[in-house]
């Protein structure tokens, strides 16, 4: 089959591994372009990878988490999988937005 992105190369099956914001999701079968690489999956495998994202808490959905006092400070607890999603490995330094109307805290690395 010709790839409908390049119209030249052609589409060979494949396993094909999947990243979601650096982390490994899964190797997946799909089409893919000899010329362009483009990776072409069919519904099925789309559905397998959609649930092994959501398994993994990396749609970017709003994660529970908890604050807890230590000493005189507070302490924001982060899940692994988002810490692994974020490139977080080790302590890091970040910057604190408070938005107190809205009752929200935006914690961006520093």
């Amino acid at each position: 089959m010709t790839c409908p992105i390049c119209e030249s190369g052609t589409l060979k099956k494949r396993k094909v591994a999947v990243e979601k914001y650096g982390v490994a999701v899964g190797e997946f079968e799909a089409e893919v372009c000899t010329k362009c690489g483009e990776q072409i999956f069919s519904e099925k495998e789309a559905a397998r990878i959609e649930s092994k994202i959501t398994s993994l808490d990396l749609w970017g959905n709003p994660v529970d988490s908890r604050i807890y006092k230590v000493g005189g400070n507070f302490v924001v607890s982060i899940k692994k999988t988002v810490a692994k999603a974020m490139g977080i490995d080790k302590p890091v330094g970040v910057r604190l937005i408070p938005q107190a109307k809205k009752h929200q805290l935006i914690v961006e690395l520093a």
